[in-house]
């Protein structure tokens, strides 16, 4: 597709950056701007493929073109794109809003973004810092998701990658609710910026082969939903659903029903206007709908998504906000950009969080392992489970792998460099390679803290992948 410049695009020779990215993984590098702005820029990496530049400008158009109401709403509840920047003749990333201070706080002594994650779980220690709503508060959350994917897809946009990193949540009264990786959208019927991805546990069972659609959010959305009354990251629609205690019994018997419609086929999933009436308490007459799929149009071409974490506000200065988008008439440069919120002083910068599921500097071929590992306190699976965090989970989560196998593997891994071909840590923990696969699978769950996954098998299951940074953050960080 030709390359065809947009009014708001911004030159990236014409951007000034503040030296120390926030945050750099998945499928791009997030730094601040100097200046007065509460404007971040997202670069995409190479590895991230083909950035679909069309699709992007769309974005942009979309936020700029709104009603004044409307543009606040989205801007201030979505990591919107607000301008593509370009070099040359492609797009080579986007501005978006910094992230308001509401969705920060302090989770083990620093600031962080406060993640859907940390409603799905008992309190951990780690966190106790966090405080947590009441069940009327998380009624109100839940409430809160439910009408901004709502006001999402009365817009035609298919978020597709809903999931517990990606969407926050303010600690302090009234709540509100952010989403992140607005690029990973698209609108219905046309393509995404990026392919779409997906995290996994939050996975449509009956996603069709086309990729993510309506109904696909639907089903996440209740995924959502039961998880957050719940207290648990693990019911699906299909399941059972035990709810917190203490709910109202009209409203858990709505819940309940509604969440079980999600498990059904296309055309029958409640969709997020019914979530919020029956949250409401008002009633709705379930009516099945004709499956909503893509299908062409002149507008094709719009977002995907990426895994890395938004930016988090890092000093004390005073920001002004940048002015609103010009009218599409005009044909020159003006910044864009939302409202700006109120910030509040954060003594340091952010630190960048780990990022899971993507690895960017992993070498392509694994570092040989002994044949046998030793493994003692002093090593990595030694310090592991004596951590107070693997403590808990082993008393959460039944597992059938030991910890002497937890800790050779993690030990093995290590000297790997995270990296480690199954058929050698079958012979690390002496066991058939097939046994190895389940056990793998036992130790995922178990090192799995709030359910964000440190070990994968990759490669038709052949390769065990560990991310040691987040291994590390999730339980040693408390330790030293």
């Amino acid at each position: 597709m030709a390359f065809v410049p947009h009014l708001l695009d911004r030159p990236r020779s014409s951007l000034q950056l503040e030296p120390v990215p926030l945050n750099d993984g998945g499928q791009g590098v997030v730094t601040r701007l100097i200046g007065p702005q509460d404007v971040v820029y997202k670069e995409y990496l190479k590895s991230a493929g083909t950035v679909n530049g069309q699709a992007l400008a769309d974005l942009v158009e979309f936020g700029a073109g709104l009603p004044r109401e409307d543009r606040d709403r989205l801007f201030s509840s979505c990591a919107w794109p607000i301008a593509r920047v370009v070099e040359g003749n492609r797009a080579v990333g986007f501005l978006m809003p910094e992230v308001p201070d509401d969705f920060h706080d302090l989770i083990a002594g620093r600031p962080r973004l406060v993640e859907l994650q940390f409603l799905l779980f008992p309190q951990k220690r780690a966190w106790q810092e966090l405080r947590l709503p009441d069940l009327m508060g998380r009624i109100q959350l839940v409430r809160r998701f439910a009408e901004l994917v709502d006001f999402l897809h009365g817009h035609q946009y298919v978020i597709g990658d809903i999931s517990a990193r990606n969407l926050l949540w303010s600690a302090q009264e009234p709540y509100k609710v952010h989403i992140l990786d607005c690029d990973g959208f698209r609108r219905l019927g046309a393509e995404p910026v990026l392919k779409q991805a997906h995290s996994p546990d939050w996975e449509d069972p009956l996603e069709p082969s086309t990729g993510p659609d309506l109904d696909t959010d639907r089903y996440k959305l209740a995924v959502l939903i039961g998880r957050v009354l719940a207290r648990n990251a693990y019911v699906r629609p299909g399941g059972e659903l035990p709810l917190l205690a203490g709910l109202p019994d009209d409203l858990a018997g709505r819940v309940r029903s509604m969440f079980a419609r999600a498990a059904g086929p296309a055309g029958t999933r409640p969709s997020a206007r019914e979530w919020v009436r029956v949250i409401e308490g008002r009633e709705w007459i379930a009516v099945s709908r004709p499956p909503v799929r893509p299908r062409p149009g002149p507008d094709a071409g719009r977002p995907p998504r990426q895994r890395s974490s938004q930016p988090a506000p890092s000093r004390i200065t005073e920001r002004t906000p940048f002015p609103a988008p010009p009218p599409v008439a005009e044909r020159q440069w003006i910044t864009v950009s939302p409202p700006a919120p109120a910030r509040r002083p954060v003594s340091e910068p952010r630190p960048a969080q780990p990022v899971p599921q993507t690895r960017t500097t992993r070498p392509s071929t694994p570092v040989p392992v002994p044949e046998a590992v030793r493994t003692s306190a002093r090593g990595l699976g030694g310090k592991v489970v004596a951590s107070a965090t693997y403590a808990e989970q082993r008393a959460e989560i039944p597992a059938k792998i030991t910890d002497e196998q937890i800790a050779l593997l993690l030990d093995g891994l290590e000297q790997a460099g995270g990296v480690l071909p199954v058929k050698q840590a079958a012979r690390l923990i002496a066991e058939p390679e097939d046994r190895t696969r389940l056990l793998i699978g036992e130790a995922k769950k178990l090192l799995g803290v709030d359910g964000i996954s440190v070990l994968m098998l990759k490669d038709g299951d052949k390769m065990l992948d560990l991310n040691l940074a987040l291994l590390g953050e999730q339980f040693l960080e408390d330790e030293e």
